[in-house]
């Protein structure tokens, strides 16, 4: 037989099966198009040298990454969904003399002919709408747009083409060696192959309950954001085997307990609905977890970017309720010495007068830097110590309540509306940056000169950065007042002797106009970098951090995760929508000859569509029920994550994941009516 005997017949299966194949193309097209994008913003050199786009290749990179693995597994998905259609046709085609090898050279042909077509689409929308992609990104980043077509390269589009080839490859194989495998009889009844009735299998049962029990306490009981940092996707793993468990488990104890229920069971509205889920529940509780499962993903990303991104001006201002912040010190042989808070003020104030700003005040700030080693939750000096191990060393960043009130600002009461409210023995504990063996670890009282404190907050945010870099750790602590601090300065003074350190001066800056010395910020950096080395020429080291340079670099970050979320959040609800309808028409299909029966036996239409929407309610709107769950249970552990990137507006947070939630829902309900009347069409 010749290949154009192949192909034509494949071209006239692919006419023949439309409502199969053609969401099929479409959802590799867009597929397609979403890796494309990603990849071409990870490549984009353009974009990664724009205002705020230094952070668009690596996390455009893992975008591309996670899109590849949700194509990976969708096009087995659908896959396994037309073989499982297709198997009685392909069957026929055996009985009638046909060869399984020339078989399997039909479906090469479909599979060939459908990679083609969705390749082909998936780049036309890949180029149009990438375009529209990085203008999206320039406008989340408030960077200017960056002009021309200019991204079009050879690797953009060839490594795309090559990735979803192979996955194309991949799906082919597997089904010819499904058909290569399977007797004529079996192809031939492949497509009404039903399910046994599922056994209620009490160790997944068991399992799925302390599955989801475990993730859901992980996310109510995490007490700090970098705890919650570490655990999160530990939990995230629990409440997905959970959920695939007791869906397996679970829905068959459920449905065989209404069952069991005469009065709710021997209704003609449940009896049929009832009975159908059991019997099938087996496959369908694996495609209902996954839609479960993707809905969270929706619902989670959307929420969470939506929230970083509309609180930025509060984070800045609960961050920053200052413009500028300064300290400076040198470095003397040995010693270190704190530049006076004076030539500070001086050099700003000069630097203002230059660049035609006004500054509205000056406030001076009062911290300490101690350097101790860390050893079973005591900070020890040297003179305590036999000897110290650079693994071991951590600085300590000390400032007062009062001090850290001041910097923080009064939005800060949104998160805290009680204050710290600290003790003489307690503390507010903060890991600035940390070596890996002390991640994740969350102590609950420090000993500071044998003298233990209780920590009373572990803070996600300390509002003073730390300028040592290297292989020790930092951390903030805060303590109550200045007697605290002074006994402090005292144990290191004995300790240290002509080594030890001293007060520092950090200066805060309030400009009259925010928004006149933010047009100049970049030339007030340098000019104020340029007068301190110009006053002290040897061994300075300066801590400069400006309001507008933060919101820089948080737009950069918020805004990139932002459309992130937007586009892998738009992934995930495409696949919902995927997996919903071709579940619909797998069902109309096996369900169509017993609703066939049914009404020669005497069931009315109406009671036949009634029965449909009982099933299909019953069916489609639990996974929305379980991603609402699953969000609300996640909330806790979400919110601390939120507060590791500085938000700390709770109830943005709320009403986002709410309205996330709202929408999705009605896309969903969207989404089952019109399934639904497919489904309906099928059966009757």
């Amino acid at each position: 037989m010749s290949k154009g005997f192949y192909t034509k017949i494949a071209a006239d299966n692919i006419k023949k099966n439309y409502r199969l194949y053609v969401p099929r193309i479409l959802a590799e097209a867009g597929l397609f198009a979403s890796f494309y994008i990603l990849f071409t913003l990870a490549l984009d050199k353009r974009l990664g040298e724009a205002v705020g786009g230094s952070v668009l290749p690596t996390l455009m990179g893992m975008g591309t990454f996670i899109i590849g693995f949700l194509s990976l597994i969708l096009i087995l998905y659908v896959n396994s969904f037309l073989m499982k259609q297709r198997k009685r046709e392909y069957g026929l085609y055996n009985v009638l003399g046909m060869e399984k090898r020339h078989i399997v050279k039909v479906l090469f042909f479909e599979s060939l002919i459908a990679s083609a077509v969705s390749i082909a689409i998936g780049v036309v929308f890949g180029m149009l709408f990438y375009k529209l992609s990085s203008l999206l990104i320039c406008r989340l980043l408030r960077s200017g747009a960056v002009p021309g077509f200019y991204y079009l390269s050879a690797p953009t589009v060839l490594f795309p083409m090559l990735v979803f080839v192979g996955l194309d490859l991949l799906a082919f194989l597997a089904g010819a060696v499904s058909i290569l495998r399977l007797k004529p009889v079996e192809l031939l009844s492949g497509a009404r192959t039903g399910e046994k009735e599922p056994r209620t299998r009490w160790a997944l049962l068991v399992l799925g309950v302390l599955s989801l029990g475990a993730g859901y306490y992980i996310s109510l009981t995490v007490k700090s954001p970098l705890a919650a940092l570490f655990l999160f996707f530990a939990a995230v793993l629990l409440v997905m085997v959970g959920t695939y468990f007791l869906y397996v488990s679970g829905s068959a104890f459920v449905l065989k307990t209404l069952k069991k229920n005469k009065r709710f069971y021997y209704d003609p509205k449940h009896m049929p609905a009832v009975s159908g889920l059991l019997f099938r529940m087996k496959k369908n509780a694996v495609g209902l977890a996954s839609i479960a499962i993707l809905a969270t993903g929706v619902l989670v990303m959307i929420s969470t970017t939506v929230s970083l991104y509309g609180g930025v001006k509060d984070t800045m201002e609960t961050n920053y309720p200052q413009q500028l912040y300064l300290s400076a010190f040198i470095n003397d042989k040995d010693l270190t010495q704190r530049v006076p808070v004076e030539d500070l003020k001086a050099i700003v104030s000069e630097t203002a007068a230059q660049m035609s700003v006004e500054i509205d005040h000056i406030d001076s700030e009062k911290l300490l830097i101690v350097s101790y080693l860390m050893r079973d939750n005591r900070l020890l000096t040297m003179k305590e110590t036999d000897g110290w191990k650079a693994e071991e060393i951590t600085n300590v960043i000390y400032i007062t309540e009062d001090t850290y009130k001041n910097i923080r600002g009064v939005a800060s009461v949104i998160s805290e509306p009680k204050g710290l409210g600290l003790k003489k023995d307690e503390i507010a504990f903060c890991r600035i940056s940390t070596m890996m063996n002390d991640v994740g670890s969350q102590p609950g009282s420090i000993t500071i000169n044998a003298r233990e404190y209780r920590i009373k907050e572990h803070l996600a945010y300390f509002p003073i950065a730390s300028n040592t870099t290297g292989i020790v750790s930092v951390v903030g602590i805060v303590v109550s007042d200045d007697d605290v601090l002074n006994d402090i300065y005292t144990a290191q003074k004995e300790a240290y002797g002509e080594h030890a350190s001293e007060f520092a001066d950090r200066i805060g800056v309030t400009f009259a106009d925010e928004a006149a010395v933010s047009s100049v910020g970049a030339d007030f950096d340098r000019t104020v970098g340029e007068k301190l080395k110009a006053r002290y020429p040897d061994g300075l080291s300066y801590e400069l951090d400006t309001k507008w340079e933060s919101l820089k670099n948080v737009l950069e970050l918020y805004g990139t995760f932002l459309f992130l979320g937007m586009l892998l959040g738009a992934v995930c609800l495409f696949a919902t929508i995927l997996i919903i309808y071709y579940k619909q028409i797998s069902e109309g299909y096996e369900d169509r000859r017993r609703f066939q029966i049914m009404q020669k036996i005497g069931m009315e239409e109406r009671a036949v569509k009634r029965t449909i929407g009982s099933q299909l309610v019953m069916q489609f709107f639990l996974p929305l029920i379980t991603a609402g769950i699953h969000t609300a249970f996640a909330f806790p552990i979400l919110l601390k994550l939120l507060k590791m990137l500085m938000l700390t507006n709770t109830a943005l947070f709320v009403v986002c994941s709410l309205a996330a939630f709202a929408v999705f829902a009605l896309v969903y309900a969207a989404v089952y009516l019109l399934t639904a009347r497919t489904y309906y069409r099928i059966v009757h």
